[in-house]
């Protein structure tokens, strides 16, 4: 059984949250418990009476010599512990790259990697030390590959011609002229060297290699820009496209252009499996609503993935959380004590940016569209350890908020303005919760 320990992100037992916005806050506490990368590596890793599970593979622990690790982006250092917890001293070896800073618990090497765009000089460093480990492991040897979001800035170097600055304010312009969170991710992915696009697999010919992943809804396969995966003839072509549709083509490098030809450093074909999925935007949601539901209220699911920018991404989870709260009116004589509403959203940014300047653009949005004097709406980001602060300072912006109507009906609550709400951790890295509420007419 999985017992607690300190860093949990709520301790087992802990009274309902209090204040002007507790159904916000119970949803908040109940999605990061669900989706903490802590815990979804422990119960994908398990060591008993001499097997070794790992994700839905079963081998006998005396099958490896050792077991080392690679750990990367904002859960890093959190998913590290839960495989040092699981394996215990079977883990010998290990290197992180996290935006946090790394607890005396997890005593392996660390580069700190400060949130932000791909392009960072750091990422040599990160992509040197993980190759290295990577093939010295032989074939009697376990590798994990610990990925979370953020990643993709440890692991991405710029192509050949390009200095690293060179290569962030590229995909900051891609970004600027209108590329998808997803097609920056894509650019930095093709483009890039380092350990993205399969390299850090070519790294490691011999050992057997676990990739677990925390998704925050644009693939596991693309996160970090695919450390363990080689870069496909149509993501080439794609590339090309964005780059073509963007007017970027020529401002690449004639170097870095060849990285839009098959690369034959990363075979097509790995003998790596597929990554597994340990902890995804799903994990929130559900927990999120079915915390709610026991409340006493009514669970919809207005967005399973709501990928738009910040202030389009306001206005559609406005309006559809309006249209369910039309198609279920409430009355002082329903049986629920309101209805609320839910979306996971990346809020469209490329993975691993700082997520709070875009928390405030979509509440600022969300604010001027409200309709209905009883309506909140709540946005909170799981990323990162949010009880530390990280490198380099404190974040300007809380883990979260709320505007609009407090759900608790006696709190004296300054109108027109938002509310942050506080957590003590959440280590992990799934996105976005926004939740619209609409309580009862008359309820408490």
């Amino acid at each position: 059984m999985i017992g607690q320990f300190p860093w949990d992100p709520f301790p087992q037992g802990e009274p309902d949250p209090k204040g002007p916005d507790p159904v916000h806050s119970l949803a908040f506490r109940s999605a990061v418990t669900a989706a903490d990368a802590y815990h979804a590596v422990r119960i994908a890793i398990r060591r008993e009476a001499g097997t070794l599970r790992i994700g839905n593979r079963f081998v006998p622990e005396a099958r490896y010599r050792e077991v080392a690790f690679l750990a990367f982006g904002n859960a890093s250092d959190s998913m590290a512990l839960g495989a040092l917890h699981a394996v215990g001293d079977r883990l010998t070896q290990g290197f992180l790259a996290s935006p946090n800073t790394i607890p005396p618990e997890v005593p392996f090497r660390s580069v700190g990697i400060p949130v932000g765009w791909p392009g960072t000089p750091v990422a040599s460093t990160v992509a040197h030390a993980s190759k290295e480990l990577a093939a010295d492991l032989s074939e009697q040897d376990l590798l994990l590959v610990l990925v979370s979001p953020g990643a993709l800035r440890a692991l991405a170097e710029p192509p050949p011609g390009m200095a690293p600055e060179e290569f962030s304010r590229l995909l900051q312009r891609a970004w600027d002229l209108g590329a998808t969170g997803r097609e920056v991710g894509l650019l930095a992915r093709v483009l890039g060297t380092g350990a993205v696009g399969g390299r850090l697999a070519a790294a490691a010919p011999r050992a057997d290699v676990v990739t677990l992943v925390v998704d925050r809804g644009d693939g596991a396969a693309v996160l970090g820009g695919g450390p363990m995966r080689p870069v496909s003839p149509d993501e080439r072509t794609e590339t090309r496209t964005v780059l073509d549709r963007l007017g970027l083509t020529s401002a690449l490098p004639v170097t870095a252009v060849h990285a839009l030809a098959p690369d034959s450093s990363a075979p097509l074909s790995s003998r790596v499996p597929r990554p597994v999925v340990v902890a995804n935007p799903g994990d929130a949601l559900r927990a999120a609503s079915d915390a709610v539901f026991d409340k006493g209220w009514t669970s919809r699911l207005a967005f399973l993935s709501l990928k738009d920018r910040p202030e389009v991404a306001a206005e559609k989870f406005v309006a559809r959380s309006d249209e369910i709260y039309r198609g279920e009116p409430l009355s002082t004589d329903s049986r629920t004590r309101g209805i609320a509403c839910f979306a996971m959203t990346t809020l469209g940014l490329p993975e691993g940016v700082d997520e709070g300047p875009g928390l405030a653009t979509f509440l600022s949005r969300a604010q001027q569209l409200l309709k209905r004097r009883e309506m909140s709406i709540g946005l909170f980001r799981t990323g990162g350890d949010l009880s530390v602060p990280p490198v380099g300072g404190p974040p300007p912006f809380p883990p979260g908020a709320v505007v609009g109507a407090p759900t608790d009906p006696d709190a004296k609550v300054a109108p027109g303005r938002a509310r942050a709400v506080r957590m003590k951790a959440g280590i992990t890295d799934v996105g976005c919760l926004a939740i619209a509420a609409y309580p009862r007419p008359g309820s408490t």
